[in-house]
């Protein structure tokens, strides 16, 4: 036994040491016999005890952990990895570490890990075990990249230097992936240069972890994390219900309103001065636009994370079109707005579910009304090429004041609070979902004060 001033190093004999020391460093085998160093750290609860091996594996590092030691680090000791342990300890020593039995397990949490060791993904699971996380590993990352399109993980853990394909690469992948790009990542690398960090938070990643790590901060890590992520989703759940019932408690006085004023405008309650058509045409324009807003919200809630569930039948995406500017009329001409429809054809014959599909170019017209000014005109155009029916809404308005302008159809995203008018950003949103559900595109062009066009494809029937 080695005495120093700030740790002692136990290199042999381990029964009847005697340990005065915060921190006590072991540099003996522990493989072969075990038992005299787990008494020594039972007889010694106030110590923390680490094993320093010249080179580590699997079950070395497993079985150090079963017997109390707390960290595993490379021999010959780095004097500095010592020393800032020692001063973390002396800032506040009142603290004591919490215990795994303070970990309940986690409900419906996916965790995925893309590591080509094996070794070093046996680890991981041993870490992660009894916290109720089902775990997929993959050893090749291209594998990895093909799940992240398909499948929604709550978090990823991802080694760095793998054959082909790094795990900045898997990062980008989840960072571009429709279902997983608001997962955290963390990278579990033997890589410690300035470098690589940095790199490894400009990819995504929440957290940067070196090998080798001390396996019980690695699982307070990882569970703390998506314990988080966790209470975020229930309280995103418990928002998503509010919303959506109060919307749907709004919908039938709204209908009731219209009704009335329809009832009103038909002279069922007498002769109308011209007056008063006008002010109730006015209300009614407002309230139809209530009726637009509520069926939105209710449809986003509806909807979630998934694809729109569709009833697909063959329709004429010329008398849609049609139907739609009947529909959207009365929004147009409260505001002296013209509309012209442009197609090359009669019909245009397509497999869509007719009521998501209208509710599409409702919302693009109705947004385009919103943003042209009074007395311009909308204009809407039918194109076919190749195996796609085109079909774009063009406005003069003030524009996007975005860098990429497809971003507005990205949720909750609106221009409504600068323009002074009342909307949530869930019109085109939804309209995005529909679209990529019938397999077309939809996307934006636009100029600051030159106006806008929103436009989407439909493939063709065969």
């Amino acid at each position: 036994m080695q005495d120093i001033k700030k740790y002692q190093i136990i290199d042999e004999n381990f029964a009847g040491c005697k340990v005065w020391n915060k921190l006590c460093i072991i540099t003996a085998g522990i493989m072969e016999n075990p038992e005299p160093i787990k008494k020594l750290i039972q007889s010694n609860p106030d110590t923390q005890f680490w094993l320093s091996v010249k080179s580590m594996n699997r079950d070395e590092i497993l079985l150090a952990n079963s017997i109390g030691i707390k960290n595993v680090i490379s021999y010959p000791i780095d004097q500095t990895v010592v020393d800032t342990y020692l001063r973390a300890i002396n800032i506040d020593s009142s603290k004591s570490p919490a215990s795994d039995a303070e970990l309940e397990p986690l409900d419906e949490v996916r965790v995925m890990v893309v590591d080509d060791n094996i070794m070093n993904i046996q680890l991981i699971e041993e870490v992660l075990r009894g916290l109720g996380i089902a775990i997929e590993v993959y050893t090749l990352p291209a594998n990895a990249l093909e799940k992240i399109k398909t499948d929604k993980y709550d978090l990823f853990l991802l080694d760095i230097l793998m054959p082909e394909i790094s795990g900045f690469d898997v990062a980008d992948a989840v960072k571009n992936s429709e279902l997983n790009k608001n997962s955290p990542v963390i990278f579990i690398s033997a890589l410690s240069d300035y470098e690589y960090k940095i790199a490894g938070y400009n990819a995504g990643a929440c957290c940067y972890i070196e090998k080798p790590y001390d396996v019980g901060i690695l699982k307070h890590q990882i569970y703390n994390l998506l314990k988080k992520e966790e209470i975020k989703k229930k309280i995103n759940k418990a928002r998503d219900a509010f919303y959506a019932m109060v919307t749907h408690d709004l919908k039938t006085p709204i209908s009731a309103e219209i009704t009335a004023l329809q009832m009103l405008l038909k002279k069922n309650f007498g002769e109308l001065t011209e007056e008063q058509k006008e002010i109730i045409n006015d209300i009614l324009s407002s309230v139809k636009f209530m009726k637009t807003m509520t069926d939105n919200i209710l449809c986003s809630y509806s909807q979630g994370n998934s694809k729109p569930r569709l009833k697909l039948r063959l329709e004429d995406l010329v008398s849609v079109i049609n139907n739609s500017i009947q529909e959207t009329k009365y929004i147009l001409d409260e505001k002296e707005i013209g509309l012209r429809f442009q197609s090359d054809f009669d019909d245009a014959p397509v497999m869509v579910d007719l009521i998501e599909i209208k509710r599409v170019i409702n919302n693009l017209i109705g947004n385009a009304s919103d943003y042209a000014p009074r007395g311009s005109n909308i204009v809407l155009r039918l194109t076919k090429s190749g195996g796609e029916y085109t079909f774009s809404v063009t406005d003069s308005g003030c524009g996007i004041n975005l860098e990429n302008p497809n971003d507005i159809f990205n949720e909750n995203v609106t221009f409504a609070k600068e323009r002074k008018k009342i909307g949530f950003g869930l019109g085109l949103f939804i309209s995005k979902n529909i679209i990529t559900a019938h397999n077309g595109r939809i996307f934006a062009e636009s100029k600051v004060n030159h106006g806008t066009t929103i436009t989407f494809t439909l493939p063709v029937p065969e």
